[in-house]
């Protein structure tokens, strides 16, 4: 892995901050980071700050860690990146049934204060599941 993560938890999340030119793989990587910290941690919101992480020279395509976090991460975690949008992908974003929820900030003031929000997930019928 190319990027450099340091990680320290609080009482209300764990933060990861993350520098280095990112390299194909290193979202995979990065995404079970943080799963294994959020179930070391027994803490289900989680801060990583990207802003301090570049994209190679040639490099095709984004960041691919929206989708990475979505793929690992279970539905009650809640994950606020701070990075600008030109570097990761939004493919996470849609607030997907059964999925962590992801969500994108410019500033880090604004991430820490959706994290401290309660969550408001509604199950809708088709989330149910039949009691018999």
């Amino acid at each position: 892995m190319n990027l450099v993560v340091a990680s320290r938890h609080n009482d209300r999340h764990v933060r990861f901050d993350v520098e280095g030119r990112w390299a194909s793989g290193d979202a995979l990587k990065l995404a079970y980071m943080v799963k294994a910290a959020v179930a070391r941690m027994r803490n289900d919101q989680v801060l990583i700050d990207l802003r301090r992480v570049d994209t190679p020279p040639g490099a095709d395509g984004k960041f691919l860690i929206c989708d990475r976090l979505r793929r690992a991460l279970g539905p009650t975690i809640r994950v606020g990146l701070v990075a600008t949008a030109e570097l990761v992908d939004e493919a996470g974003l849609n607030g997907l049934p059964q999925c962590a929820d992801i969500a994108l900030f410019e500033a880090e003031p604004d991430a820490v204060r959706w994290l401290g929000r309660p969550q408001s997930r509604v199950a809708t019928p088709k989330e149910k599941v039949p009691r018999l």
